[in-house]
């Protein structure tokens, strides 16, 4: 097949530098998807410093700032990543379930408008909660607000919800309006003499437009890194091969991404493994999953 990497069999199988490329991509894709089975957030004092930009990947309004309060908790997607023209870099998050991107310097620390970015902390393979509770008494009456040595009492009857555990910490958001986070101390995993739980975190609907907001940045860098693995192979070549590539697709029933041309997905299984694993993490916490099927990656729509 013309522009295709190796040798074709009459299997369909694939032998020659295909199967080193695909070796190359599930490693490096491996490698960035290493993890627990828990997420980090990353919390920011004053998330108003830095450069900040929505899903669309357009600088926030100073109205939208003024929406991120101090210390609000961000759910790191990927931690290294690069905005839509695939050289500015970035760290992707969610605040709210919503995506945005935080803009990387040269350094690769995180950029600022103006001045000090100020503290960041970055709380690595915690549980994600996210449900509300009252609490009755006892400890949990003390919290210790979000860069703050001193607690503060609470009255009982004070609804949190709760974000992540950390330890024997969890890290709250107080119910009322304008709530303020902080740490507060609520042992027992269920019920407990001292808090209750009155309202459990569910899954909200997710649109499969939100779905493919979530999943091209990660089958982009797939194809970045194909195409910078086969430039690698063969530099200043005049016989470059193109380098395969994968297709996003939607119909009415899902998301389907798969490998083109499509007589390579035979060389390229352990490939699309890795890359399940990368959408796997960015689809946490919506209920979607995928799988592989029939050489392809299925995203099924509710």
């Amino acid at each position: 097949m013309a522009g295709s990497p190796g040798t074709l069999t009459g299997r369909g199988r694939v032998h020659g530098p295909a199967m080193r490329i695909a070796g190359l991509f599930v490693a490096l894709c491996g490698t960035a998807s290493a993890g627990g089975p828990g997420r980090d957030v990353l919390i920011a004092e004053h998330p108003e410093r830095l450069v900040v930009f929505s899903k669309y990947q357009q600088r926030l309004t100073a109205e939208e700032y003024r929406r991120l309060p101090p210390f609000v908790p961000m759910v790191v997607v990927r931690e290294q990543d690069h905005l839509g023209d695939g050289f500015t870099p970035c760290a992707a998050v969610e605040i709210g379930r919503e995506p945005y991107f935080i803009l990387r310097n040269e350094a690769g620390e995180f950029a600022a408008r103006g001045g000090e970015p100020g503290k960041t902390e970055m709380f690595r393979n915690v549980s994600l909660l996210g449900d509300t509770v009252v609490l009755l008494g006892g400890g949990a009456l003390r919290l210790r607000p979000a860069g703050a040595h001193e607690e503060i009492p609470l009255q009982a009857g004070t609804r949190v919800v709760r974000v992540f555990e950390r330890d024997s910490k969890t890290y709250v958001r107080l119910a009322s309006a304008g709530g303020r986070f902080g740490w507060l101390s609520l042992p027992g995993p269920g019920r407990s003499p001292q808090w209750r739980e009155v309202e459990s975190a569910s899954q909200a609907a997710i649109s499969s437009g939100d779905i493919l907001l979530r999943v091209q940045p990660v089958v982009d860098g797939a194809n970045r890194s194909l195409r910078r693995i086969y430039a690698a192979l063969s530099p200043g070549s005049r016989d470059a091969r193109t380098p395969p590539f994968f297709r996003l697709s939607r119909s009415a029933g899902e998301i389907r991404c798969s490998l083109e041309p499509a007589a390579l997905s035979g060389a390229f299984t352990g490939s699309m493994r890795a890359l399940l694993a990368g959408l796997e993490r960015v689809l946490g916490g919506t209920g979607v999953h995928a799988e592989i099927s029939e050489g392809a990656i299925l995203i099924p729509l509710r």
